[in-house]
């Protein structure tokens, strides 16, 4: 994203902003009262000004029940809906193409189906297929489809986790192209992989950040090449809060 600064009335410099949202999948149990979540209330309300996607993930989805009954995941989730910049998601499982469209479409409704004060912005279809086929493309279509229909405005993001058929691109708001560890996102230059004009709707997740990383420096070059969104996890399945590190992010961002 450039902004432009007008030095002399014939004299125009580009400059960068950051202003990368943070894609932040919260699987952690929240604890008493969401006590376990404290260091991301914290982190949110300290940046007012960075964009918070927030996941929210009770049970590898919504759970069975149309109604949320875990009162620490209340008081959790009427927390994140007390902050202007968070957008809430909702998890869902799609199975890489094997998770029956009802099933989908279940887990979709129970969100929906959730009071205010509980909303759910929009939903994270994870274990999203990359197959090149118009299968899966159709497929997606409808799942989505289904998503805007049933919670209204919802923003919706797919995770192949790894360089998903452009296709899909048409049927998401924001599409993970990379979750792996960061000497795999290293090695492999994937932002050099992702096309200029999906960048901004693409996201990065990167697992195991090894101490010391200059979290900083990475995001200033992923917002220069105009990356939608990022998140930094210390551990392979987000059940590690690093407040140091969540830290990092939000001040870059």
């Amino acid at each position: 994203m450039y902004f432009y600064t007008l030095l002399t009335p014939l004299l125009l410099l580009p400059s960068f902003s950051t202003a990368i949202d943070i894609l932040l999948p919260l699987y952690l149990y929240p604890g008493k009262e969401a006590s376990a979540w404290s260091n991301i209330f914290s982190t949110i309300s300290t940046h007012p000004s960075v964009q918070f996607q927030v996941v929210i993930n009770p049970n590898s989805g919504p759970g069975t029940t149309s109604d949320l009954t875990d009162e620490n995941h209340i008081a959790g989730i009427s927390k994140l809906n007390s902050f202007p910049k968070v957008t809430t998601l909702g998890y869902v499982l799609t199975g890489y193409g094997q998770r029956d469209n009802a099933l989908v479409n279940a887990d979709v409704d129970v969100y929906a189906s959730w009071t205010a004060d509980l909303r759910i912005d929009g939903i994270y279809f994870d274990e999203v297929s990359n197959d090149k086929t118009q299968q899966n493309y159709d497929r997606m279509e409808i799942l989505s489809k289904h998503a805007r229909e049933s919670i209204e405005g919802a923003w919706v993001v797919f995770n192949p986790g790894y360089r998903a058929p452009e296709p899909l691109f048409a049927f998401c708001d924001m599409m993970v192209e990379f979750e792996h560890p960061l000497e795999d996102y290293q090695a492999e230059g994937i932002l050099e992989q992702i096309p200029g004009e999906f960048m901004g709707k693409s996201a990065v997740q990167i697992i195991e950040t090894p101490e010391g990383t200059d979290v900083e420096g990475l995001m200033v070059e992923m917002e220069q090449k105009g990356l939608g969104a990022v998140f930094f996890g210390e551990d392979c399945c987000y059940k590690v809060w690093n407040k140091e590190l969540l830290e990092k992010m939000a001040d870059a961002a």
